[in-house]
């Protein structure tokens, strides 16, 4: 039989995204302070993206903390959450697993975001040789054209890796995006939901759209050579 080809998903999937997210925070914080002269609270960022407001966030303390700020204000200071120097480490469990699959085969990584950001985070987690192919699909158009659930990626990676359909696995942990575009094109998917990290996720109230559910739900990823073997 040949060999199942594995590809991950990056955020919340093989390490926790809050993590980076408090790290972007704190340097957004700095540069406010700096540039601005103003003091943007870091805790009330983090109360902020626990309530679900990871998008609006920044505009909201912003304009508390400075309701003439402009346009532009607002722009350097999301590009310094983007630019920190990433302190991130893997899930255990992933660092286990992706030791395992490796032996086994090449591996893909799929990542929405800005690509250098998404690339500075790989590269934090030293993953660089980790994946045979990795599709950042914010390098592949502007606006987020195709980031997930655009099919694009999951096209390219098809023929990175020359295998197709159910001999491909995709590992996520957004119910809302991460499965639509692989459960279409015939690949095996599944959905990793740790019970401890549940309420920190970053998409923890995500809902799946129609032919977005995974073939598989496990609790860590450990439990991926019981579901495909």
């Amino acid at each position: 039989m040949p060999a199942l080809h594995l590809v991950f998903d990056l955020d919340d999937t093989l390490y926790p995204e809050r993590e980076f997210a408090v790290g972007g925070f704190k340097a957004a914080a700095a540069w406010a302070q700096s540039k601005l002269g103003v003091n943007v609270s870091v805790e009330r960022m983090v109360t902020l993206l626990d309530d679900g407001h990871l998008g609006k966030l920044f505009g909201i303390v912003l304009e508390d903390a400075m309701p003439d700020h402009s346009d532009d204000d607002l722009k350097q200071m999301l590009r310094a959450y983007g630019a920190q120097t990433p302190s991130i480490a893997l899930f255990a469990d992933a660092a286990d697993a992706l030791a395992h699959w490796q032996r086994r085969g090449p591996l893909g990584l799929i990542t929405d975001g800005h690509a250098k950001t998404q690339q500075s985070k790989v590269g934090a987690l030293a993953l660089s040789d980790t994946f045979a192919h990795i599709v950042y699909t914010g390098s592949l158009g502007a606006d987020r054209a195709f980031h997930k659930p655009h099919p694009r990626a999951f096209e390219l990676m098809e023929t990175a890796l020359g295998a197709a359909g159910d001999r491909l696995v995709y590992v996520g942990d957004n119910l809302a995006k991460d499965f639509v575009a692989p459960n279409a094109l015939g690949w095996r998917t599944v959905l990793v939901d740790r019970p401890h990290h549940r309420d920190f996720r970053i998409h923890k109230s995500a809902v799946a759209p129609a032919g977005g559910d995974p073939h598989h739900v496990i609790a860590d990823l450990g439990e991926l050579v019981r579901v495909l073997d």
